[in-house]
């Protein structure tokens, strides 16, 4: 059977990726017209900007604060406890972004695929077993999957003569960071890492009440053959409080060998409506082969055989490729939406570029090599993963500042401004209420416990653009206060 022709033509019009646009993205990739530099700081300018920074940033928040202002070109306007290792939370996600868009263009897509030992014969048998081969895109869904299937089952393929593999050989290392703090795996934002997850590294749980007294039904969404569920979750009367838990039980065999995900289920719903529950995947690798398994039955293609981890033949025959959406976008969805399990997949992606498999230590080791490069300072740092979720992050405002200075030099920095989400317009910036820097000032936040950050670009009135990083590391420090200091901070920067 000749396949090759018939699923090119498919890919033409399934492939596009049905993915929102984060608010400020921008496709146009026109050439622009060569900047022209602007005015250099005067002494008496830089000591504004000093002063209005000092008087701005008082009182307790000021002893647990590291503040950084750097002028486009490198010169600093303004420091206090620059050089300090502090914890950055979200802000750390800026160094995977500079890092991805400067080591493989803003333009690079990531491809998953089937695979498999030789095309389907006449009869529609695919002889030698299937395979699904993952490369770390961070936005595949489960539906981009079943467009997958969709397509071997449009050319022909009834029965798969051999096992289903899911290739997973790109990335190595353990699912969830061990850095991170326990009570946080239980979460959808710890979703883990593996270079075939699919929607996000979460699955979703529709609980579907009965009547009072009964108990519920559990459905993973989409469909899975790799999850079986013990315990119960009972029906409450209408009206009642709900609670209910859904937790992954142990098991100390690889999960990846076809045995089931078990999930434990718990607790009690008001009957009524469907409710829905998201959790992190554990076993993503059998995840993924559960999913693939139960969309080939519902297109009819007879899988004799189970799933497991595999990795695919190098001569392996093409049968479906799906291209992720450019970097770029990635980049611009990841900081507006401070997307943890992007940033995480990211890494893998990076340090992948340097050593296979790719880990999180050789991720990076790329990141610092590349800090190097850009001569940005990276002592004192100190970092575990890509996100920022680990407590134990260290690294210096001064390293987050230069970064985005150094990248507001480089080939990049039309693309990397416009992957900073809009300060007061965006995702988990869009709080902040600005005045003079409203539409002028772009940055990632990151909170986690204790920790206040806000690193970014500001386009002042006669200087450009400048970068900033304000990091605060005081439990003492009220939030509300904090986010205030900020914008008057970014308002009076924007009018220097």
């Amino acid at each position: 059977m000749a396949i090759a022709a018939g699923i090119a033509g498919c890919n033409r019009t399934a492939r596009t990726p049905q993915v929102r646009v984060p608010a400020g993205y921008a496709t146009d990739t026109a050439p622009r017209a060569t900047p022209v530099p602007p005015p250099r700081w005067t002494a008496a300018q830089r000591d504004d900007v000093a002063a209005n920074m000092s008087s701005i940033f008082t009182g307790d928040i000021a002893s647990g604060m590291g503040i950084v202002v750097v002028g486009a070109d490198g010169s600093q306007l303004f420091a206090r406890r620059s050089r300090a290792a502090m914890t950055p939370a979200s802000t750390l996600k800026l160094v995977i972004a500079a890092t991805a868009l400067d080591s493989l263009g803003p333009n690079h897509r990531f491809e998953t695929r089937f695979v498999g030992a030789s095309p389907p014969d006449a009869d529609g048998i695919l002889h030698g077993g299937l395979w699904l081969v993952g490369a770390g895109d961070p936005m595949l869904d489960s539906k981009n999957v079943r467009e997958g299937v969709g397509v071997l089952a449009r050319s022909g393929i009834k029965r798969i003569d051999g096992p289903l593999e899911i290739d997973d050989t790109s990335f190595a290392g353990p699912e969830q960071n061990p850095r991170w703090d326990p009570d946080d795996l239980t979460y959808d934002y710890a979703a883990g890492t593996n270079a075939i997850a699919l929607d996000g590294g979460v699955v979703e749980f529709d609980v579907v009440p009965g009547a009072p007294g009964s108990d519920a039904h559990v459905r993973p969404i989409p469909d899975n053959q790799g999850i079986v569920f013990s315990g119960a979750i009972r029906t409450a009367g209408y009206g009642s409080n709900t609670f209910v838990t859904i937790e992954r039980k142990p098991q100390l065999h690889r999960v990846a060998d076809g045995t089931p995900s078990e999930y434990v289920l718990d607790g009690h719903i008001a009957a009524g409506e469907t409710q829905k529950y998201y959790k992190p995947v554990l076993g993503i690798t059998q995840y993924a082969g559960g999913v693939t398994a139960s969309m080939l039955a519902e297109r009819n293609i007879a899988l004799p055989a189970s799933f497991r981890a595999g990795a695919a033949p190098a001569n392996a025959t093409p049968l479906w490729t799906h291209r992720s959406p450019p970097l770029d976008f990635i980049v611009r969805d990841m900081l507006v939406h401070s997307n943890n399990h992007t940033a995480e997949t990211l890494l893998r992606i990076v340090g992948e570029n340097a050593r296979h498999p790719g880990t999180d230590d050789a991720g990076i080791a790329f990141e610092k090599r590349e800090l190097a490069r850009l001569g940005v300072p990276r002592e004192r740092m100190r970092v575990y993963d890509g996100s920022g979720l680990a407590p134990g992050d260290r690294i210096m405002p001064l390293t987050l500042a230069e970064l985005i200075a150094a990248e507001l030099r480089g080939p990049n920095a039309d693309v990397f401004v416009r992957a900073l989400p809009r300060v007061g317009l965006d995702g988990t910036v869009k709080h902040h209420i600005l005045h003079a820097a409203l539409g002028r000032t772009r940055a990632k936040s990151g909170h986690i416990e204790n920790v206040n950050g806000l690193a970014g670009t500001v386009q002042t009135r006669y200087h450009g653009r400048i970068a900033f990083a304000f990091v605060v590391n005081d439990r003492r420090a009220n939030a509300d206060v904090v986010t205030t200091e900020e914008d008057r901070a970014l308002d009076a920067l924007a009018q220097s």
